[in-house]
């Protein structure tokens, strides 16, 4: 890279390991930091056990960090670490609790930690950016948001988002960094839900919507492959944490409340305490290694999806009809792919671009970009759908 960068990953949660795996893998050193040093202790060894990598205590010169850290070291067999005798440039990836107060206060907390000015940034899904730099003193301008997608290993792309403030050369730091670690830096604009999470609210509520209809969780997750997703809608609310797509969806819906009405089975399984992969129950049970245990809804999931029971789509009628809701999912996105690009938020090649590297979407045709494939299903058949179903008529 053009400058010496050293990374301080702050929040050892499920996300925060996830992008500390990803920087390691990718050959980088990253410094992780947790107020909580059992879930520090814990996130080293599963990163580590992952990784293949190395771990030290070594404090970090430059900066006066004042919780628990660690240092991790990527294996590169026959190499050592060389350090430089430059000054680095430290930059700050924050991964705590989605709540605006609690990332208000971490940066306007974090600028005091450093001796030179550091590169600060939020990989916050939905919050807006230009509200975090509001509460900052003195380094406003050296902030920005680096949005990274689950699973992080998996996605190659990652969302920059730069409030009226960001200076050109955090704006470049970033980028490159995120080229560094083989991903493509999507450049949007500081919006609810940006540009992944806003394309994605409308398609894990449709899918809740559904299931809650009686539509069965197979026939759901047989439709979502068909359209293009590499899982079911369940397993990645799972694996993002029902917590997360809860308080990512709240933002959007709050924001445009004209174009979603939520599910009630979100928050009732957040209220239910269900965290998914992390807690190894949430619409599916999960063995110790994050693998899924078979193809049924846990107990608890059916449970509630019974008690939010509610037929409107006409359940019996399209029960098997993967084509259908393929069609339907893809109506969800494609309207709110619209409207993104009406607000000037994000051109449509950064949307697919999104669709592709966010949510690793394949259209059914390998060779077609998402919005190609969108376009081979034709506005007339949108139409149609959304005439069809309220609940999508309601998106236009």
């Amino acid at each position: 890279m053009a400058e010496s960068i050293r990374v301080l990953l702050v929040g050892a949660g499920v996300v925060g390991r996830a992008i500390a795996t990803d920087h390691l893998l990718a050959g980088c050193e990253v410094w992780m930091a947790d107020r909580d040093e059992a879930v520090l202790s814990e996130a080293c060894d599963a990163v580590l056990q992952r990784t293949d990598g190395m771990a030290d205590s070594a404090s970090p010169w430059g900066a006066l960090i004042p919780i628990p850290l660690v240092h991790l070291m990527p294996h590169v067999p026959g190499e050592d670490i060389v350090e430089s005798d430059a000054s680095p440039t430290w930059m700050v990836i924050e991964s705590i609790a989605e709540k605006l107060p609690i990332k208000q206060a971490f940066f306007a907390d974090v600028e005091t930690w450093f001796s030179r000015s550091p590169i600060l940034t939020t990989n916050t899904s939905t919050l807006p950016i230009t509200e975090i730099a509001g509460a900052m003193h003195t380094h406003a301008s050296r902030f920005c948001g680096m949005h990274f997608f689950m699973p992080v290993v998996g996605r190659h792309a990652a969302e920059i988002i730069v409030h009226p403030g960001t200076s050109d050369s955090v704006i470049a730091a970033c980028e490159e960094h995120v080229r560094h670690l083989k991903k493509a830096p999507l450049r949007v604009l500081d919006s609810p839900g940006f540009v992944v999470n806003r394309m994605l609210a409308p398609y894990l509520n449709l899918a809740m919507q559904l299931l809650c209809a009686g539509v069965s969780a197979s026939t759901i997750r047989e439709a979502a492959l068909r359209y293009g997703m590499p899982m079911s809608p369940f397993e990645l609310i799972d694996l993002i944490g029902p917590r997360t797509a809860f308080d990512g969806g709240r933002v959007v819906w709050q924001s445009f409340p004209h174009r979603m009405d939520p599910s009630p089975l979100l928050p009732a399984m957040v209220k239910r305490s269900l965290l998914g992969v992390a807690g190894k129950k949430g619409f599916y049970d999960y063995a110790d290694d994050g693998s899924r245990k078979g193809d049924d809804l846990s107990d608890e999931a059916s449970t509630l999806t019974e008690r939010y029971s509610r037929d409107d789509f006409g359940a019996a009628e399209i029960q098997g009809e993967t084509q259908l809701i393929a069609d339907m999912f893809a109506t969800a996105m494609c309207r709110e792919a619209d409207a993104i690009s009406e607000a000037g938020v994000a051109s449509e090649k950064t949307i697919d671009h999104a669709m592709a590297g966010g949510l690793g979407y394949v259209a059914p045709d390998p060779t077609m970009t998402w919005r190609e494939h969108i376009e081979s299903i034709g506005e007339t058949r949108f139409d149609q759908i959304a005439n069809r179903f309220s609940k999508l008529k309601s998106l236009r």
